[in-house]
């Protein structure tokens, strides 16, 4: 019986221009207006799966080619379960979360930080693409994703720089502030995935340490590192005591940090 319904659904989607090789914006169009066969028959669905999730993930593994159709159908069949329909789509088929993301925005189901907030949950492998993904489609928001982003997935901060600073080299700066404000701890980690975006660009990359030192002045194993890096790099000892002092750290405390560093 399941495998009819599929199949009816399949059907209903050839009819209705799924399949068909009409332009981008036409076949777009029609992804994001289901019509109300399909709907219909993904309500069947539901009801025969017991929930929206399983339907959704049944139709996902059989027909992963079909992604976009089935997300953007369940979106318009059950707005209010947005975040069990993402978490579901982008669990099951997360290389599709670029998409994924660009549908739940296009449904307008909720504010883009809580739409890259599940996705990034979902599948934090590919925190950086989903992070990404929203920031392309909802560049107003783009300092309150990345923030949403690396809050929900720490571990994954420095991907999601990286990935960000690689797509949006001009925000490089905004990116690196933003990201370690948010999570200091890993601070360190996200500067060192930085750093080798800009390999080669000696300027940048002391601009890069030189703000790191001033926000991340007071958690020791960070400024620790810094200091060390700042030393390889041949950084002016006098910049970093300017930029950790401003940051809060007592230039006693610098000074020793140099010191350590910069004697040897």
């Amino acid at each position: 019986m399941k495998r009819l319904y599929i199949a009816c659904i399949l059907s209903a989607f050839a009819t209705h221009g799924f399949a068909s090789n009409t332009i981008v914006d036409d076949e777009l169009q029609n992804i994001l207006e289901p019509s109300k066969k399909s709907i219909h028959f993904f309500k069947t669905q539901v009801s025969n799966n017991r929930s929206v999730s399983d339907a959704l993930r049944a139709l996902l593994t059989r027909y992963p080619d079909k992604t976009k159709e089935f997300v953007s159908i369940a979106l318009a069949a059950y707005p209010e379960d947005y975040q069990e329909i993402i978490t579901a789509s982008v669990s099951t088929n997360p290389t599709f979360v670029d998409e994924i993301i660009m549908l739940a925005n296009e449904h307008n189901v909720a504010k883009p930080t809580a739409i890259v907030e599940i996705a990034v949950n979902a599948e934090p492998s590919y925190a950086g693409v989903a992070t990404n993904a929203a920031c392309n489609y909802s560049p107003e928001y783009f300092n309150e994703i990345v923030k949403t982003a690396v809050l929900a997935q720490p571990d994954s901060a420095d991907q999601i720089a990286q990935k960000l600073v690689n797509a949006f080299p001009n925000k490089t700066m905004e990116i690196l502030v933003t990201t370690i404000k948010e999570v200091p701890f890993v601070g360190k980690y996200v500067l060192d995935a930085l750093l080798a975006t800009v390999e080669g660009d000696d300027a940048q990359s002391e601009e890069m340490i030189i703000v790191s030192v001033e926000q991340l002045a007071q958690y020791p194993d960070a400024i620790d590192r810094l200091v060390q890096l700042a030393h390889e790099r041949n950084i002016d000892s006098d910049l970093l005591k300017e930029s950790a002092v401003k940051g809060g750290l007592e230039e006693q405390d610098v000074l020793a940090l140099i010191q350590k560093h910069y004697s040897q």
